[in-house]
C-alpha cells in the first residue's frame, strides 16, 4: 500500500515517458523525508485565496500575499492573484465548510483535501481544489483530480459537487456523466503503473 496526495497523483498523470520514473522517484523521497519542505510551496497563495474569500476582500488579501514575497516567488504570486480576480470576476462565491477524506485505487491510496468549498450563486456546493502551477493543467488531468475528488465526496462535502480550478488561467472544469465510466478504468491504470515505479524507485 502506498499514500500519496492528490497533488502528487495529477502531478503523475501529466507526465510521460522516461520522466514518469524519474517523478515518482523523487516524490517517494519526499514523502519518505519528515520535513517535508517541498510540499508547501502553495500553502501561503491557497491561504490568500481562502481568507480573502472568507472575508469578501479578495484584493486585499492577495496583493498582501504578492508584497511580503521575496524575489524568487513574487511573480508566481503575482501570476496567482491576477488569475483569481478574473476567475471571480462578477462572482462571488461563499465558502463552505470541507473535510478531508481518502480515495482508495487498489493499492494505492489517495489523499484528498481540497483548499476550499464553495457555494455559488445557485445554491450548488462545491468541493474546490485548486491548480496553482505555471505550467497549465491538461484537462486530462484536471478530469482525474475531479474523478478522484467525487470518489471522496462523502467525506469532504456530502452532497456535494468536485470542482477544480486552474487558477492562473481562470479556467474551471467539472465532470460531465459521460466521463465516469471511462475516467474509472483511467485511474485504475494510472494507479497500477504507479505502484509499479513506486515499488521500483
Amino acid at each position: 500500500m502506498a499514500y500519496i496526495t492528490l497533488s502528487t497523483f495529477v502531478g503523475y498523470s501529466a507526465s510521460s515517458g522516461p520522466s514518469r520514473s524519474s517523478f515518482v522517484r523523487r516524490q517517494r523521497r519526499q514523502y519518505e523525508d519528515p520535513a517535508r519542505a517541498a510540499f508547501n510551496y502553495y500553502r501561503r497563495a491557497a491561504n490568500a485565496v481562502r481568507s480573502g474569500r472568507a472575508a469578501n476582500q479578495d484584493e486585499v488579501a492577495l496583493r498582501a500575499l504578492v508584497n511580503a514575497a521575496d524575489e524568487r516567488t513574487k511573480p508566481h504570486y503575482a501570476a496567482i492573484a491576477e488569475g483569481w480576480l478574473r476567475y471571480l470576476g462578477r462572482r462571488s462565491p461563499k465558502l463552505v465548510d470541507v473535510g478531508r477524506g481518502r480515495c482508495r485505487i487498489g493499492e494505492l491510496e489517495i489523499g484528498v483535501s481540497p483548499q476550499m468549498g464553495l457555494r455559488k450563486s445557485d445554491g450548488r456546493r462545491y468541493a474546490t481544489w485548486l491548480y496553482f502551477k505555471e505550467e497549465p493543467l491538461a484537462k486530462a488531468s484536471a478530469q482525474l483530480a475531479l474523478w478522484v475528488l467525487e470518489q471522496a465526496m462523502p467525506d469532504i462535502l456530502p452532497g456535494g459537487e468536485a470542482l477544480v480550478i486552474d487558477v492562473r488561467r481562470a479556467k474551471e472544469y467539472q465532470l460531465s456523466a459521460r466521463d465516469r465510466e471511462r475516467l474509472r478504468l483511467w485511474a485504475s491504470s494510472e494507479a497500477s503503473a504507479f505502484l509499479t515505479l513506486w515499488d521500483a524507485a
